[in-house]
C-alpha cells in the first residue's frame, strides 16, 4: 500500500475530501468508495485485477482531486523507477544534445525521466557514471556514446552491466559498442563510404581523413569506410593523408594546417564538428573552401547549415535516433522485446565541396590559359 504521494491543491465539484495542501490515496479512496490498497493497485498499473467499475471510479476520484503519484511511490510498488541513465561522451555536443531531445520527447511521454552523464570518454569516469546509476535503482541505461576500447576497462563494463541485467535493468545502445545489447544504430561504415565517394565523384583523389579518437570504435569505423571508399575507386590508401580530428571543432581546425601541407584537394571530416573546425583553419591560412579544397562531414548536426561555409554532410537523423531508442527501452519495460534497428543515411549537399581546382603544374591541353 502507497501513502506517500504528490499533490496539488484541488476544488472538487462534488461532495468529498477538503481541499489540503497534500491529496493522499486515502483522500481518492475516500471519494471513489474503494480501499487505499485498490487506488494503489489502479495507479501503479498493477497487474492485480480490479473491475471496471472500480477502476472508473478511481480514475474519476483522481481526476478531480488532482491526484498524481509520486515517482518514489510508484517506485514502492512496482519495483520501477521510471528513470532512465544515459551515457555520453560530452553533453554539450551537439550531436548529443540532438539525441538527447529525442529521448527525453519519448520518455516524456511515457512518465519517465532522464539522468544524462558525460563521460569525457575516460574509462574510470564511464565505470563511476554505471556505478551511479546503479545505485539509483534506475530501469534503463542507455549507451549514446560509442565503446571505448580499452579490453580491461570493457571486460569491468561487462561485469557492471550484467550484474545490472540480473537484477531486472536493461541495456540499450545507440552507437558502436561491444557490449551485446538490443539497440538502434545507423551505419558507421556506410556514412563514411558515402562521404568519401562523394569526393570522388566530383573527381577527387587525394582526399584526407580527419579522425576521430583512436580509442573509440565508432572512429575506427568510420576511418575503415574511407578505406573501403578509397579503395573501391582504385585510389591507393596513403596513411600520411590521415589526420587526428578528436571529433572537435580544435581538433579539425589544428589538423588543417597538416592538411594544407599535404596538398590535398578534399578532405572528410570523421563528425561536422571537425570539419567545421576545418573550414575555420583552412581559412585563416587563406585556403578557400570549395575553390581549393572541398569539406564534408558526417551527422548534419543542427548548425552545419550555419558553417563559416554551409557543410555538405551525411545527414542521420539524430533526433530521430533518440526517440526511437527510447520507444526500445519502454517496449523492453512493457514486454521484454529486443528488436534492434538501423537508422538511414543520406547525401545534405551544400557549399562545402565541388569538383577540384585544375592545378596550374599539370599541363592540360585546351583547359588552360598559357601563362
Amino acid at each position: 500500500m502507497i501513502e506517500s504521494v504528490e499533490s496539488t491543491p484541488s476544488r472538487p465539484s462534488r461532495p468529498g475530501p477538503a481541499p489540503r495542501s497534500e491529496v493522499s490515496l486515502r483522500d481518492v479512496a475516500r471519494l471513489a468508495g474503494v480501499s487505499p490498497s485498490t487506488v494503489s493497485r489502479v495507479v501503479s498499473g498493477s497487474d492485480h485485477p480490479v473491475s471496471a467499475e472500480s477502476r472508473a471510479r478511481v480514475l474519476d476520484a483522481a481526476q478531480r482531486l488532482r491526484f498524481r503519484p509520486n515517482r518514489v511511490a510508484r517506485a514502492l510498488a512496482t519495483a520501477r523507477t521510471q528513470t532512465i541513465g544515459v551515457i555520453v561522451h560530452d553533453a554539450a555536443d551537439p550531436y548529443f544534445a540532438q539525441i538527447i531531445r529525442g529521448l527525453e520527447d519519448v520518455a516524456g511521454e511515457h512518465d519517465h525521466a532522464l539522468f544524462v552523464a558525460s563521460s569525457d570518454r575516460d574509462p574510470e569516469t564511464e565505470l563511476a557514471c554505471v556505478r551511479a546509476f546503479l545505485s539509483h535503482q534506475v530501469d534503463a541505461i542507455v549507451l549514446a556514446a560509442s565503446g571505448i576500447d580499452q579490453p580491461e576497462h570493457l571486460a569491468d563494463l561487462a561485469q557492471l552491466f550484467d550484474l545490472f541485467i540480473a537484477r531486472g535493468g536493461h541495456v540499450v545502445s545507440l552507437s558502436e559498442h561491444p557490449y551485446p545489447s538490443p539497440g538502434i544504430r545507423f551505419d558507421n561504415h556506410g556514412v563514411a563510404v558515402m562521404a568519401t565517394q562523394h569526393l570522388i565523384d566530383l573527381g577527387h583523389e587525394r582526399i584526407s581523413f580527419l579522425a576521430g579518437p583512436n580509442e573509440l570504435f565508432v572512429s575506427k569505423v568510420r576511418l575503415d569506410g574511407y578505406r573501403s571508399a578509397l579503395s573501391s575507386a582504385g585510389i591507393p590508401f596513403d596513411s600520411n593523408l590521415v589526420f587526428d580530428g578528436y571529433f572537435s571543432l580544435e581538433g579539425g581546425r589544428a589538423a588543417s594546417r597538416r592538411v594544407v601541407e599535404s596538398d590535398v584537394t578534399g578532405i572528410v571530416a570523421a563528425n561536422d564538428l571537425t570539419a567545421i573546425g576545418a573550414i575555420r583553419g583552412l581559412a585563416e591560412r587563406g585556403v578557400r573552401v570549395p575553390d581549393d579544397i572541398s569539406v564534408i562531414g558526417i551527422n548534419d548536426i543542427t548548425f552545419a547549415d550555419y558553417a563559416p561555409v554551409p557543410l555538405t554532410t551525411v545527414h542521420v537523423a539524430l533526433t530521430e535516433l533518440g526517440r526511437m531508442g527510447a520507444r526500445l527501452v519502454m517496449t523492453l519495460l512493457q514486454d521484454g522485446h529486443t528488436d534492434s534497428g538501423v537508422m538511414p543515411h543520406w547525401l545534405i549537399q551544400r557549399q562545402s565541396t565541388a569538383p577540384p581546382p585544375i592545378r596550374r603544374d599539370v599541363s592540360v591541353d585546351g583547359l588552360l590559359p598559357p601563362d
